[in-house]
């Protein structure tokens, strides 16, 4: 296995025990389906993050096109898009 290779295989196993990780996460708030939308601190979860870096990128989303949706004062992210976001950053950083 070349080391391109060796890399791809690891980074896969990390994003599917990552997957788990959020699966579980979302069981243990009661989700029982995938969730429409996220708050702030939920996402941060999933991201492994701060919330101030959630609130900071959904303060610069039109500039990295990270999902948000403010309503009055609140801001919730969409799951679908969050991880569609997640697989564009992935494949980005290949």
């Amino acid at each position: 296995m070349s080391m391109e290779e060796s890399i791809r295989q690891i980074i896969r196993e990390e994003n599917e025990k990552h997957l788990r990780d959020i699966e579980r996460m979302l069981q243990s708030h009661g989700y029982k389906n995938t969730p429409r939308f996220l708050t702030v601190p939920e996402a941060a979860e999933i991201l492994r993050v701060g919330k101030s870096a959630v609130y900071e990128l959904c303060r610069q989303s039109k500039h990295n096109g990270f999902p948000s949706i403010k309503e009055a004062e609140k801001i919730r992210i969409p799951y679908s898009a969050l991880m569609n976001w997640i697989d564009q950053q992935i494949k980005q950083a290949n």
